[in-house]
């Protein structure tokens, strides 16, 4: 009786600091068992790639010690699907409190592996074109967590490549249509471009050697520019693709800071470490009694330009006054 009553003191005082708006800092009540993560991710870049120590950092910030009251088990499938399918039926039969799934492949083979361990996404697309979540808002089920989708966030990227370079008419969008997310994705880009008086190819590649092929085409077809839509098959050839461009001198936006740090133009997206981070926040709330059904999917409102000036100089590009005042980050 007197833990009963201790417990709903607890709740009645975070309930109250909530009510006035001030947030909350709290350390789990010596759990009777050591919660338990699995922190699962299939590619080691681009929107699948792991962010472990944004995630650990949060956790600690928030009270959480590994070791004291909570276990991360890290999971790599290395970029295999089957692989990846048989992590989340091992740590559904483990019975772990929650199941941590970078991206998109991940939540989906979670979801597939169980429909009651909670499951948080921590950069997932759109979750709703993948079948993960009814809205949001309120996402049902066992899944919730951040979403990277921002149609606006395709749209500027297009906007930004245009500002950059005015003359552009043409564009290549490199994406993959087998990721439902990238679906609308592409549409922002292309109807973002008409309004631009940009034409748009697609280049559609479900695989490396359909992508290699699209690679060697850049340039044949009157095409000035590359885009991309977020996908780690794109994401796994950004060095060749970033060669391609330079062997052409062709500008390119990608959605993914990645292909800047390997020699490309620019970049334009959210803080992936930061949205890792906010996932263990949900990983928090869900270990201390909210059900993921009701926990609204976030999306980020930080974004990154990130431009490369060593890679204008190369293509005998001045990039406008205009678009260095708007970048986070550039690199000489």
């Amino acid at each position: 009786m007197q833990h009963a009553m201790i417990r709903r003191r607890t709740v009645l005082a975070t309930s109250a600091a909530a009510l006035v708006g001030l947030p909350t800092v709290t350390r789990p009540q010596s759990p009777a068992r050591v919660a338990r993560v699995a922190y699962v991710w299939m590619f080691g870049s681009g929107p699948s790639a792991p962010y472990p120590d944004a995630f650990r950092a949060r956790l600690r910030e928030i009270g959480w010690q590994e070791g004291r009251d909570i276990e991360v088990a890290f999971h790599d499938a290395h970029g295999s699907p089957d692989e990846l399918a048989r992590i989340m039926e091992a740590v559904v039969r483990s019975k772990v409190d929650v199941i941590l799934a970078v991206c998109t492949p991940e939540a989906r083979a979670a979801r597939r592996a169980t429909a009651t361990i909670p499951i948080v996404m921590a950069a997932t697309g759109d979750p709703i074109a993948a079948g993960l979540v009814a809205s949001l808002a309120r996402p049902g089920g066992n899944v919730t967590g951040v979403s990277t989708l921002s149609l606006s966030l395709s749209a500027k990227r297009v906007a930004l490549l245009k500002e950059a370079f005015p003359r552009l008419a043409q564009a290549t969008v490199l994406w993959n249509p087998d990721r439902p997310d990238n679906v609308p994705e592409v549409q922002a880009m292309r109807d973002a471009a008409a309004r631009l008086g940009v034409r748009t190819r697609s280049a559609v590649v479900r695989t490396r050697e359909e992508l290699a092929r699209e690679i060697d085409a850049i340039g044949w077809d009157g095409t000035q520019a590359v885009l991309n839509a977020g996908d780690s098959l794109v994401t796994a050839q950004a060095r060749d693709i970033v060669a391609r461009c330079a062997q052409l001198k062709l500008p390119a936006m990608y959605e993914d800071r990645i292909f800047v740090d390997a020699g490309g133009l620019m970049s334009y997206g959210p803080d992936l470490r930061r949205m890792h981070g906010r996932a263990a926040d949900y990983v928090d709330r869900i270990l201390k009694g909210a059900r993921p059904e009701e926990l609204p999917i976030e999306q980020p409102t930080r974004f990154e330009l990130v431009l490369n000036l060593r890679a204008a100089a190369a293509m005998g590009a001045t990039v406008p006054p205009a678009i260095l005042l708007q970048a986070d980050e550039t690199l000489r």
